[in-house]
């Protein structure tokens, strides 16, 4: 018996709004059954008949039939060594109200009547056959918000956690992915390995310390290490302190599910209150610039002027272009060692076709060839001329101080004024108290507001102004083609796409960018829906053969962080539908782009889309495609995958207290921020020289 799942009844609700666990967690059998079935689902056996289409999935990688058919059978269900390493990863990157919500969830399952309420089935959802519990996730991938959460949950727990991990590594071959970098340790490693700095870090002892400096920075990303450069070289006495840890570069694994644990929030789990918008942030030492695509653009001059008619003049000033040429040049800022690939190649050349707009991506390299794809997992070349490379350099050179793996539990105030921090360092939470003249929040976008609540801080202004650039990904298939997107430069090309429609009468520019990203094989589960237990198994097959287009939205419309109980930030974003509207349209030009060059398939992320063919002859002018391209618009992208301080960066509340991250902008820059972050700080930091050789 089958039945629409759409109404949830009180007891339901009930469920879902008991307590919070309190106990360590732990899921009983029945739990494991369901969670057991899911992966069966998403990663599954197929029949004979499934097998022999796989056999003839279009592929240049020579075809191996034993192990296609050894692909073709694999069940994630019965791999029990990887639902035990699921389960602990889950422990080890969630929240506890986050694991307490899935306790809850997969419970509902191991109830009769309420699962009937989710599957439309009598039989529980671990009692179906295979192809029951794929028409499940089906519809729910369709459905509204409540399905459609859970079919993102479980597929993206699952999948990512799969093809991230180590049991995964068995298929490699089969799909064509070479896993960590070949060159790992070769002449270009050994050669680079010299110019790697290594830090000290202050260790704290079980009973406590408690230390005096004159300026306390958090965070040592895009905002913190320029801070703390600065101000260690004008002779403060500067800490840096670190949630993260800091990794050497022969540290470094280049491995998917590794480099996520070590140098990403919460194992890249981080996501929206309603779970629509995942959220990758470094937390490493270095911050996001030890993960990001070293894209490296100025703020553009229209922003300038949009934030300087804000009441932010520094922004058209000579002292904030100064700020800019100083960070580039530290930076190693250019675009004169870029060599475009295969995937780069075809944005260009579809860009081209269509008169669009087209241009290199600076990269902050110092001048180096840097084909490193695997840069995203830290850079082991040493070449990315980021924080932990340049500024946190800068800063110990001229005494400053570390702390890692230490978590700010509140900035200390006396008389409205900072005097410095409370934290904890390690798991088993040390405690650290440092007395300080001023502290310097650079947390960034998400963390920074959470402290500054955490502190008291009433600033009604706290924590609204997120702006996250939203983006989503669409994939273009070239069977005849080996792209291997994971090589080469992550992003060495981009096309801004001016879809804004009031951008005209406004003065201001809203529109879209087209970037690129690297297809490892956790980067292509996340990014495109599943559809089947086929399609899963025959997309992984031509991983090769796909060539990813990122599109990027500069949000109009803000997000905000609160805290929960406990203190941790809840992100709270929904696209607006003015940004929807902007970023379908740059979806729509995505599509042109891969039609006009060939692709043979295009997926654009959205559920209820099917992969488009396009014609061979003529493409553009295909009915279909504008049939498809309507329905784009029509669907939306809704989904899919996707001011606190003064002028001078002090905070109106709270003396000697200042942020220097991307919480301070007003709007979203429009571009990758990190250079206008860095510049940002180099600003605030002179400002606080300035201030004290007055006083």
């Amino acid at each position: 018996m089958e039945a629409e799942p759409w109404k949830l009844n009180d007891h339901f609700i009930k469920l879902i709004k008991l307590p919070m666990e309190t106990e360590p967690w732990k899921l009983n059998d029945h739990q494991i059954k369901v969670l057991k079935a899911f992966c069966g689902t998403f990663i599954a056996e197929l029949t004979d008949d499934e097998i022999e289409s796989l056999l003839n999935t279009k592929t240049k990688i020579p075809i191996d039939s034993e192990k296609i058919r050894e692909f073709g059978k694999f069940d994630l269900s019965k791999q029990d060594e990887f639902i035990e390493l699921l389960i602990d990863h889950l422990k080890r990157d969630l929240s506890m109200r986050s694991l307490s919500r899935l306790s809850k969830i997969l419970t509902l399952f191991t109830i009769r009547p309420l699962s009937f309420l989710l599957t439309g089935h009598l039989s529980l959802f671990y009692e179906l056959s295979r192809k029951d519990r794929e028409i499940v996730l089906q519809k729910w991938s369709k459905s509204f918000s409540f399905y459609r959460d859970l079919y993102k949950t479980f597929s993206s727990i699952i999948l990512i956690s799969f093809w991230s991990s180590e049991n995964a590594s068995i298929f490699n071959s089969t799909i064509g992915y070479p896993g960590p970098d070949p060159r790992i340790n070769s002449q270009r490693y050994t050669e680079n390995l010299s110019k790697f700095p290594i830090y000290d870090f202050i260790q704290v002892p079980p009973e406590g310390l408690e230390l005096q400096f004159d300026v306390v920075v958090i965070g040592s990303g895009a905002g913190g290490g320029v801070a703390a450069a600065q101000l260690a070289k004008a002779g403060y006495k500067v800490l840096v302190i670190e949630k993260g840890k800091y990794y050497h570069q022969s540290e470094l694994t280049l491995t998917q599910a590794d480099s996520t644990a070590k140098l990403y929030e919460q194992g890249g789990t981080i996501a929206n209150q309603d779970n629509t918008i995942g959220i990758l942030a470094g937390s490493t030492f270095g911050g996001g610039t030890t993960v990001n695509f070293s894209a490296s653009f100025k703020l553009p001059n229209i922003i300038r002027e949009e934030w300087a008619s804000e009441g932010l003049d520094h922004f058209t000033t000579k002292e904030y272009d100064n700020s800019q040429d100083a960070v580039e040049e530290r930076m190693g800022v250019s675009t004169k060692a870029i060599v475009h690939d295969e995937k780069s190649n075809i944005l260009i050349e579809g860009c081209k076709r269509l008169n669009y707009h087209y241009a290199d991506v600076p990269q902050n390299t110092a001048g180096a060839e840097h084909q490193d794809g695997w840069c995203l997992f830290g850079c082991r070349y040493g070449e990315k001329q980021g924080s932990l490379i340049t500024w946190l350099r800068d800063a110990r050179d001229n005494g400053a101080k570390f702390v890692q793996d230490c978590y700010v539990k509140k900035v200390l105030i006396k008389d409205k004024k900072a005097v410095g921090v409370e934290a904890t360092v390690g798991s088993d939470k040390r405690k650290l108290i440092v007395h300080s003249k001023k502290v310097i929040v650079s947390c960034g976008s998400v963390h920074s507001p959470a402290l500054l609540k955490r502190s008291g801080l009433r600033n009604k202004n706290v924590g609204k102004n997120l702006f996250l650039h939203p983006g989503m990904c669409i994939t273009g298939t070239f069977p005849d083609k080996e792209i291997k997107s994971y090589y080469g430069t992550i992003i060495s090309a981009y096309s801004s796409i001016h879809t804004d429609i009031y951008a005209k009468t406004s003065g201001h520019d809203y529109g879209t960018k087209i970037e690129l990203m690297p297809f490892h094989p956790s980067y292509e589960v996340a990014s495109i829906p599943w559809k089947s237990g086929l399609n899963h198994k025959q997309r992984m097959l031509q991983l090769n053969h796909h060539s990813p287009l990122l599109i990027i939205g500069r949000d109009k419309y803000p997000g905000s962080i609160d805290i929960d109980d406990n203190g941790e930030p809840r992100v709270h974003y929904t696209v607006n539908d003015y940004d929807l509207k902007n970023i379908t349209e740059g979806v729509v030009a995505a599509v042109n782009v891969l039609v006009v060059t060939g692709a043979k398939s295009i997926d654009v992320g959205i559920s209820e889309l099917d992969e488009f063919v396009p014609t061979e002859n003529d493409p553009l002018q295909d009915p279909k495609l504008k049939s498809f391209i309507e329905n784009i618009r029509k669907i939306g992208t809704k989904n899919c995958n996707f001011g606190i301080v003064n002028p001078r960066g002090k905070t109106w509340e709270v003396d000697n207290l200042y942020v220097a991250d991307a919480s301070v902008f007003p709007s979203a820059p429009g571009v990758n921020p990190m250079i206008t972050i860095c510049s940002v700080a180099y600003s605030i930091a002179n400002f606080i020289i300035e201030d004290d050789q007055r006083t």
